[in-house]
């Protein structure tokens, strides 16, 4: 979740990127694990009562950043599927089912699809997922089907970002920016979006809608919360946070991590009106203008960045 110029605040990805990564994988940087903070779980484990929760279902699980969070709170000897359409997740990882075996937990992982999950209706006590909805030509489906196999009285838990909302947020780099700079960028982070939702990718500013989507989806006792988690970027930039967010930062001006994500807007603007879609080639083409200026900053420690994103987390429950 680092500045506006990163088009990768949480998960900003296609889900059609054909390479040799599993899905995301491009943006599974060490920040990740920071996008959180525990205290704030703490207390939304208490509101939802997690510890009545055993068998859970963690949907497009990739590395399982997310159950990992939420295991602490669960039922002793919980029970934990990771459900990923990537074969990549979805063929295990020892280590982290052993990572989970010396908390008390058991986990598995079967390969599927969040519109189509391969179980049984009423088979978990919580079902959830982490920026995955946004990834979905078809959320609602998803969330329907989260809610045929969750146990009646069981819960459904979702967290997705505003990615637009985030993209309106100054670091160092866009205080340096005159006005129309700044409408340009956040234009073209819209006509991305735009162009990506068109193509059937996803949305990747849903969390917005979210809690609406699941009252489509009948659930009941719909509650929606924002992350807390506001951690700034600061000169001299200590701490193994910081060093995470700004090593993401880093990592997104790799000239491989820019023709990855060139190769993403260039499916989109074929969905985009000819005038729009010559914005973004445009804008897009001055792009090692704007990494020099930003690592001109981070180099004389001027660059500074608020440290929020809107993340929401949505939850509500199968009547019974």
């Amino acid at each position: 979740m680092t500045s506006s110029l990163t088009p990768a605040t949480p998960a900003a990805v296609s889900t059609h990127a054909h390479n040799a990564l599993g899905h995301s994988e491009e943006y599974f940087g060490a920040y990740r694990d920071f996008w959180w903070n525990a205290d704030f779980l703490q207390l939304i484990a208490r509101r939802w009562q997690l510890q009545h929760y055993r068998s859970v279902l963690d949907v497009g699980c990739g590395q399982c950043h997310w159950s990992r969070l939420l295991l602490p709170y669960l039922a002793d000897q919980p029970q934990i599927t990771g459900l990923d359409r990537d074969i990549k997740w979805s063929q295990g990882d020892p280590a982290l089912q052993r990572r989970f075996a010396e908390q008390g937990a058991s986990l598995v992982f079967r390969q599927g699809d969040a519109v189509c999950l391969p179980y049984a209706d009423d088979s978990f006590d919580l079902v959830t997922c982490q920026t995955v909805l946004i990834h979905l030509a078809d959320p609602l489906a998803a969330l329907r089907e989260m809610h045929r196999v969750a146990k009646p009285g069981g819960r459904v838990i979702c967290a997705e970002p505003s990615n637009l909302a985030n993209a309106g947020m100054a670091s160092a780099l866009e205080a340096d920016m005159t006005p129309a700079e700044r409408l340009a960028a956040y234009r073209y982070r819209l006509l991305c979006e735009t162009g990506k939702r068109l193509v059937g990718e996803g949305d990747s500013s849903l969390g917005d809608g979210l809690a609406s989507l699941f009252r489509q989806a009948d659930f009941a006792e719909v509650q929606s919360y924002l992350s807390d988690k506001a951690t700034p970027v600061l000169a001299p930039y200590g701490g193994e946070e910081a060093q995470a967010d700004l090593a993401d930062l880093r990592e997104s001006m790799l000239p491989e991590r820019v023709a990855l994500w060139d190769s993403h807007v260039a499916r989109w603007v074929t969905a985009l009106s000819r005038e729009d879609a010559d914005f973004v080639r445009t804008y897009a083409a001055d792009v090692d203008a704007r990494h020099a200026r930003l690592r001109a900053l981070l180099e004389s420690g001027r660059y500074w960045y608020g440290g929020a994103a809107v993340m929401y987390l949505v939850s509500a429950v199968k009547a019974r």
